[in-house]
């Protein structure tokens, strides 16, 4: 029997609570409700770094960011990680990449030659691009290709093109779809779309306070209205369940639908105002908490899974569906007897990070973390082992009272900084950032993208 085929839809910044059938009325996404109605969505899905790069490699890898090598923005994963879809090749698939990569170092408009693709076969990829209406992308050929219009509605439309050329083929296909938006600039948009929100009275998040000052990297840039931000984000967010809508009508007009695996989840959130803060790199849920939903008919019971995921889990959670695995040895979990069976037992706790600041981070107060999260608390400690907050998520669900203090927390505190400490212990250890790199072998690279960056920032500033 042919394996079924798979739809990874990936997004880039989109936080878990902005969706129709996560409790946001505003937010319209119909056609990704209906997916969470008839598949699995996860209530407890996170990222392992919530910063594009490092996610993107372990989403792929399911490796920590510091053995995949791409540690932080702009450092380029190492090539000889095996992939999600090199394990896929191998057992027949034709892969299969359209859209953001971001995972080549700098510059970001550089094309990612075939050796440098982590396996996909197939490749109608751009390296970064956030201008989401002069975009473009590169083929097989390294050949250029400009955009017309938006960027997420030509991608879906490669996106069609390439299932219809594989409706022949013997080998069936996986496919990662991956738009560039909700990400900012949030008002970067098709013709009208942006008023369609900014027309309204949104609600911001009741956790929304005035944005702190080094958040504006280091007062060098203006303090957003956050009305039009989130009503943008609102809008990409909109965008994309269109084009989801459009990928679902393709595979049921083809008879494809049942016999498809649809994924639909994001690398990190978007603080957007919340705790005072803009973009992620944060261990807040509006940083590092996403959507996961998938969808097998027939196959994977639909529902709420409240059970943990990570991002590092998903690739092995999706090749133990289809009964294959990693052979190399990894850093994540197969979560799959949990989309087959919703009460079975999940993991305990995953472990969040943020190793190496850049961007706001390099002027935030706490640069450098390491957190625990479980079913109902999120401890997050600094490079010292020295608790920066324990927030109690059931009782406190959008963490406004640290109780990493509290005497009644203490217990819960010492347990979970043990816990804390089984992870670091494995994967990186309480040293500075720098040294990190250093024993990595990445520090050349991070210095190469700094550079890179520090040219950009001087020729704006005009220095």
């Amino acid at each position: 029997m042919k394996r079924p085929n798979i739809l990874f839809v990936f997004s880039d910044q989109h936080r878990f609570c902005d969706l129709g059938y996560a409790g946001n009325p505003e937010v319209e996404t119909p056609n990704l409700d209906s997916l969470a109605r008839e598949g699995a969505h996860f209530t407890h899905a996170y990222t392992s770094c919530p910063l594009c790069v490092p996610a993107r490699g372990t989403l792929l890898t399911s490796l920590h960011a510091l053995r995949h090598g791409a540690a932080a923005n702009d450092m380029a994963i190492k090539n000889d990680c095996t992939s999600v879809a090199h394990v896929l090749t191998g057992a027949g698939y034709n892969t299969a990449y359209i859209g953001k990569w971001h995972l080549g170092g700098v510059p970001r408009n550089q094309f990612i030659t075939k050796e440098r693709r982590l396996g996909f076969e197939y490749w109608r990829g751009c390296e970064c691009n956030h201008n989401y209406l002069s975009a473009y992308y590169d083929d097989n050929d390294n050949v250029r290709h400009l955009i017309d219009g938006y960027e997420p509605i030509t991608q879906t439309n490669l996106a069609i093109e390439y299932m219809e050329q594989q409706k022949q083929s013997e080998r069936p296909w996986a496919l990662w779809l991956c738009f560039s938006t909700p990400h900012s600039p949030y008002l970067a948009l098709p013709e009208g779309e942006a008023e369609r929100y900014l027309d309204r009275d949104l609600t911001l998040r009741p956790n929304v306070q005035p944005i702190r000052f080094e958040d504006t990297l280091n007062g060098r840039k203006k303090v957003p209205d956050l009305k039009k931000c989130y009503a943008g984000y609102s809008a990409h967010i909109r965008q994309i369940d269109i084009q989801i809508g459009r990928l679902i009508e393709y595979l049921k007009q083809n008879g494809q639908y049942e016999n498809t695996i649809f994924i639909y989840t994001s690398d990190h959130g978007d603080m957007l105002g919340s705790h005072g803060h803009l973009n992620k790199q944060l261990y807040y849920d509006e940083s590092v908490r996403i959507p996961f939903l998938l969808s097998w008919p027939g196959h994977v019971p639909g529902g709420r899974r409240e059970q943990l995921l990570s991002i590092i889990d998903i690739s092995p959670t999706l090749l133990g569906l289809l009964g294959l695995r990693f052979e190399n040895e990894i850093d994540g979990t197969d979560c799959s007897r949990v989309l087959q069976n919703p009460v079975a037992k999940g993991q305990d706790f995953i472990y969040s990070y943020s190793y190496v600041p850049c961007h706001q981070a390099m002027f935030r107060e706490v640069r450098s973390w390491r957190a625990i999260i479980n079913q109902r608390f999120t401890l997050a400690a600094d490079q010292n082992r020295v608790p920066i907050c324990l927030y109690d998520r059931q009782n406190d669900a959008l963490q406004q009272k640290n109780v990493a203090d509290a005497p009644e927390y203490s217990a819960i505190r010492e347990e979970l900084l043990v816990a804390l400490d089984e992870q670091v212990s494995v994967h990186d250890g309480y040293k500075p950032w720098q040294q990190l790199l250093d024993e990595a072998g990445r520090l050349p690279e991070w210095d190469r993208s700094e550079e890179h960056f520090r040219r950009l920032w001087k020729w704006y500033k005009g220095i």
